[in-house]
């Protein structure tokens, strides 16, 4: 997705795979020595619902396959710290944390996952907001609860910082999640309450 000034927008990830749609609004993303490289949709009630109803479908087998859970989270963690490097540049670049801060960040996201514990159960689409102090680390916490849970996600970006989130979106394809499993959204406050009254109905 472009603009016509030519600077590129990160997609949204729903149903297992970077999602393109015609958008009317773009949120800049300005990162920490100024420049905007790239920018993110605003997303609206129609993307939310599309995603929510893509974590609905894929619930009840997430849930029921425990086995999968435990696994593929565990191959999520491999290739998250695998990819450390590049995970960290993308987060330093956004939050202008220092190169070490950024590296503890990615390293904080794969001991969560690693240390994920999963549970028998689960019966709903959790949604999970990330932050731009700790973007990736902030989501890690939040899908690691509800997919330990046998719950899927629906993620919205904090639009400061959401590379590294989606990027991470992409490993989760690379370790087998199913499809919508994880869904996410760029957008601002008002997606934020698109998001939530989705989930209400």
């Amino acid at each position: 997705m472009k603009l016509d000034d030519g600077i590129p927008a990160i997609p949204l990830w729903i149903n297992g795979h970077a999602y393109f749609n015609v958008f009317e609004t773009f949120i800049d993303i300005r990162e920490a020595d100024g420049a905007v490289n790239y920018r993110v949709p605003r997303c609206g009630a129609a993307e939310a619902l599309l995603a929510l109803e893509s974590a609905r479908d894929a619930q009840p087998a997430w849930a029921e396959d425990l086995a999968q859970r435990e696994r593929v989270l565990a191959e999520l963690a491999s290739l998250l710290d695998q990819f450390g490097g590049d995970f960290a540049k993308l987060i330093a670049r956004e939050t202008g944390k220092a190169g070490d801060a950024a590296r503890d960040e990615v390293a904080h996201a794969v001991a969560v996952l690693r240390d994920a514990s999963c549970a028998s159960g689960g019966s709903s689409v959790q949604a999970v907001f990330s932050n731009a102090v700790a973007p990736l680390a902030s989501v890690a916490e939040g899908v690691a609860r509800a997919w330990t849970a046998g719950d899927t996600v629906g993620v919205l970006t904090d639009a400061h910082a959401p590379s590294a989130v989606f990027a991470f979106a992409e490993l989760s394809a690379r370790a087998e999640f199913p499809p919508g499993v994880l869904c996410l959204l760029h957008g601002d406050a008002k997606t934020h309450l698109e998001l939530e009254r989705a989930l209400e109905r």
